[in-house]
């Protein structure tokens, strides 16, 4: 391999390794925020209802 394509590997894989993190945590912060007959909980619209 040359020098150009391992700085390339260097950079990639590192950066998708983030991103793939990123979506990660954004799905299960996603799934946490979400009632437990599937809807998002939104506080205030739960608040109105509440009222």
């Amino acid at each position: 391999m040359d020098k150009g394509s391992i700085q390339f590997l260097l950079v990639v894989v590192p950066v998708l390794s983030l991103v793939g993190s990123w979506l990660a945590l954004k799905a299960v912060g996603d799934r946490r925020a979400r009632k437990p007959d599937g809807r998002k909980m939104d506080g205030a619209k739960d608040k109105a209802k509440d009222e």
